[in-house]
């Protein structure tokens, strides 16, 4: 089937996101507001971002134990994140093989996974294991029967899928990120509690804009700024990540164990950690679905999975040093902490449920960027060479 041509509207959208894409996004802009709220872009980015690409899942530990299992929907497309009985962390597609009814709802453990509409049962390593009253069909082979495997790469702890199974390897393209975090030891801490924003109205690429700490001044005076001045944060870029992060101010650092932390702990510090990451808390991006909010003693994953142009859905997944779940008070910090981020999220919440209506208005125009918005500027560039980049006569302005 002819692929449909695309508006003069995305047409337009396009050339200027080719023009970032380009020159390194050499003027420091914003994307065209077009690009929030355009469905023709987003089916674009859903194709070439988003299916073709790595999208963070969940973490490893949320399945540590045999026969665990987490589902998830992302893109539309029902997964399930199965430990099976030989120790074998996989994702599958989360539908019957029979008439594509859910397998798995949530969260919880199973010795197998049986269909609650026919009651076809597959193994934990998505092998049909029965099939009621199929016996008569002509010619069914049960033993060739399975779940269909999605591709994935543990990365840090974090479970990351790709929908279309061609991408090249994750774990290259954050090879330089790799030693920034080693201190952390970030694979082996655990999943203490995830909240489930469920659908909220704006684009994902509004949900990265917020990322930068300019805002802190303006947006979060109390919860942030007091602490971590936004215009002391600093940033690192590298191809597929940006690193973010504030210092705490120095006349409110605190004595840890091993020297001078940032204020506001809700666990001990991890020890081994150096001057600097004891002192400023970091943001770390992985595009394009999710990032790390990371302190000495505990962090937050925040995966967004788009839905549509302008809308996508949101989970915050709290993550823990192992150790700490052994502290007599652990559920009491545990609770100040989700307290925390609901705090801070309800201060973003109607600035980007507000930014997204401004978009689609008609009348937003591009914006300039401060220095101390180098994510942003980064971040338009990555999605505009997505979008507009040739891969051999495949770029969106040659699909013509």
């Amino acid at each position: 089937m002819a692929q449909e041509p695309l508006s003069q509207r995305t047409h337009t959208t396009l050339e200027a996101m080719a023009a970032v894409a380009s020159d390194g996004n050499a003027a420091w802009l914003t994307l065209p507001p077009d690009a929030y709220c355009n469905p023709e872009i987003f089916a674009l980015e859903k194709e070439r971002i988003f299916r073709s690409g790595w999208i963070a899942l969940g973490r490893a530990d949320e399945v540590a134990q045999t026969g665990a299992y987490v589902a998830r929907d992302v893109l539309g497309v029902p997964l399930a994140m199965v430990r099976g009985h030989d120790g074998m962390l996989r994702v599958f597609t989360n539908m019957c093989r029979h008439r594509w009814m859910r397998l798995l709802e949530g969260s919880g453990r199973k010795a197998v996974m049986t269909c609650p509409y026919h009651a076809w049962a597959y193994g934990m390593d998505g092998r049909l294991r029965s099939a009621p009253d199929m016996d008569r069909h002509p010619c069914l082979d049960k033993a060739e029967i399975r779940l269909e495997e999605v591709a994935h790469e543990v990365w840090q702890g974090f479970v990351y899928v790709n929908l279309d199974g061609k991408a090249a390897p994750l774990a290259p393209r954050l090879a330089d990120l790799d030693p920034r975090l080693a201190a952390y030891g970030l694979k082996d801490w655990v999943t203490a509690a995830t909240i489930e924003c469920g659908e909220i109205p704006w684009d994902w690429k509004v949900m990265q804009d917020n990322g930068e700490c300019y805002h802190h001044a303006g947006l979060h005076p109390e919860t942030f700024q007091e602490t971590f001045p936004g215009e002391e944060a600093g940033a690192q870029i590298g191809r597929d990540w940006t690193l973010l992060w504030t210092p705490a101010r120095e006349a409110l650092l605190q004595d840890g164990p091993d020297g001078k932390v940032m204020p506001g702990l809700f666990f001990p510090p991890l020890a081994g950690l150096d001057g600097f990451q004891r002192r400023n808390f970091l943001l770390v991006y992985v595009l394009p679905n999710f990032f790390i909010y990371l302190q000495p003693d505990c962090g937050l994953l925040i995966r967004v999975v788009p839905l549509a142009a302008g809308r996508c859905a949101m989970a915050a997944d709290v993550l823990v040093p192992a150790a700490t779940r052994n502290l007599p008070d652990y559920a009491e910090r545990l609770a100040r902490l989700v307290a925390f981020f609901e705090r801070f999220n309800e201060e973003d919440t109607p600035v980007n449920t507000a930014i997204q209506q401004a978009l689609e208005s008609g009348y937003a125009h591009r914006a300039p960027l401060s220095h101390l918005e180098a994510h942003n500027r980064h971040v338009a560039w990555w999605v505009a060479q997505a979008l507009t980049r040739d891969d051999a006569g495949q770029g969106a302005l040659a699909a013509e």
